[in-house]
C-alpha cells in the first residue's frame, strides 16, 4: 500500500511521481473533476490523521533540540537533554515501530492530494474564465 521505492542510489521516493504522471492529468470534464474529488475525499481523513501524528512527534523533537541548543555542549544540562532525546526516540520506536512508513505515507498523500487539488483548481479557473 505504501509504495515506497528505493532508487539505486538509496534515496527513498514515495512513488508518487510515477503515479501522478499516469493517473492524474489535466481535467477536461466535470465527470473527471468529480472522480478526482472523490479520490481526494477518500484519502483526506487518513492524511489529516497521519499529518497530526507526525507533526506532534516532530514538534516534540524540535522543542528538545531547541532546548539543547541553549545550553553549553558538555554541560550537565546538555547531557540530560541529550539523554531525554535518546529516550524519546527509544519510546517512539517502541510505541510506533511503523513511524517512518507512516511518515512516508503522509508525504505521499500530501503530494498526491496537493496535485489533485491543484488540478481541480486549474479546471475550475478555466471554467470560470470560459463563462465570461
Amino acid at each position: 500500500m505504501l509504495g515506497v521505492l528505493v532508487s539505486s542510489k538509496g534515496a527513498r521516493s514515495s512513488g508518487w511521481e510515477d503515479q501522478k504522471c499516469r493517473k492524474y492529468i489535466d481535467i477536461v470534464s466535470y465527470e473527471q473533476r468529480q472522480s478526482y474529488k472523490d479520490d481526494f475525499n477518500a484519502e483526506y481523513d487518513e492524511y489529516r490523521h497521519l499529518h497530526a501524528r507526525i507533526d506532534c512527534v516532530t514538534r516534540r523533537f524540535m522543542k528538545l533540540d531547541a532546548q539543547r541548543k541553549l545550553v553549553s555542549p558538555g554541560s550537565k544540562e546538555y547531557q540530560m537533554l541529550q539523554e531525554e532525546i535518546v529516550e524519546e526516540y527509544r519510546k517512539l520506536k517502541q510505541s510506533s515501530p511503523n513511524y517512518y512508513e507512516e511518515k512516508y505515507r503522509c508525504e505521499y498523500l500530501h503530494n498526491k492530494l496537493s496535485h489533485i487539488k491543484r488540478l481541480i483548481g486549474e479546471f475550475d479557473q478555466r471554467q470560470a474564465e470560459s463563462s465570461h
